[in-house]
């Protein structure tokens, strides 16, 4: 018996053609239009704003990395910005680790809430020693060629700039000490005294310092001014020792008559 024949079976239905979304298209490309104009716009204020950089710290900054050498550098560039009426440096300025000769040393200040009634500085400690350029060998500021008024505010200005600096660039530092020379006959021994967490650091150097010019003889109200900065950072110290023999400095506040604010323009405590 014959198979039926019957037609081959019919291709399936081609699919419908997407569906164009007209409007949606539209949008992206006003979208895409307002992101170029936006670019563009940015493009053209990036090249021609101009750059507010904010001022240095200071004019000048040390070039060393190691905390030691740091501190050695700053020293010679202190000096060496300090000119009597000559046009030549009035000090020299040694600067180093806290130390009495070889051995190191640590800053004590009595300290009523202390243990033993007394309040060691802690962390790492550096000293400078300001000498006048007399060949006398005593540090002593030459008063042939500087009034002991105009040394005073000058040295005073100095350690504080040098205070100041240490610690803006050299971070491992936290207390600074700077030993004083006597610009008057039979002057105690003073140092200034000034810790990191005591210390607020300033906007830049000149912020702090520039009411006190460097060059010349200050005038009273600049004498004052440095005053009223450093008086609170000024102390009497005395060299001593604890009971195993490490060196100390030991320091005491000025009374109030000794401080320079209260002698008016008289930087000579």
């Amino acid at each position: 018996m014959a198979t039926p024949v019957t037609d081959a079976a019919a291709p399936p239905a081609p699919p419908a053609p997407p569906k164009v979304h007209r409007r949606r298209f539209a949008f992206l490309y006003a979208a895409l239009a307002v992101l170029l104009a936006a670019g563009a716009a940015i493009g053209v204020h990036m090249a021609t704003r101009t750059v507010v950089t904010p001022p240095p710290w200071s004019t000048w900054v040390p070039i060393n990395n190691t905390p030691e050498a740091a501190v050695r550098e700053i020293a010679v560039h202190v000096q060496s910005t300090y000119v009597g009426p000559d046009g030549k440096e009035i000090s020299t300025i040694r600067g180093g680790p806290l130390s009495v000769g070889s051995d190191p040393a640590v800053l004590v200040k009595p300290d009523a809430a202390a243990t033993g009634g007394y309040k060691f500085f802690e962390g790492s400690s550096v000293e400078y020693q300001i000498c006048g350029t007399t060949t006398k060998g005593n540090c002593t500021i030459d008063q042939k060629k500087i009034s002991p008024n105009t040394s005073g505010a000058l040295t005073r200005r100095m350690a504080y700039e040098l205070a100041l600096t240490t610690f803006h660039y050299v971070p491992e530092v936290q207390n600074v000490a700077v030993l004083l020379p006597a610009v008057i006959k039979g002057q105690k021994a003073r140092m200034l005294v000034l810790s990191r967490s005591e210390n607020k650091d300033p906007k830049s150097l000149d912020a702090a310092i520039t009411p006190i010019r460097k060059i010349g003889k200050p005038t009273s109200e600049e004498a004052l001014k440095i005053a009223a900065a450093t008086d609170p950072l000024i102390f009497h110290y005395e060299v001593t020792a604890t009971s195993d023999n490490q060196p100390v400095y030991l320091i005491t506040p000025l009374l109030i008559k000794d401080t320079a604010a209260a002698a008016g323009s008289a930087m000579t405590p």
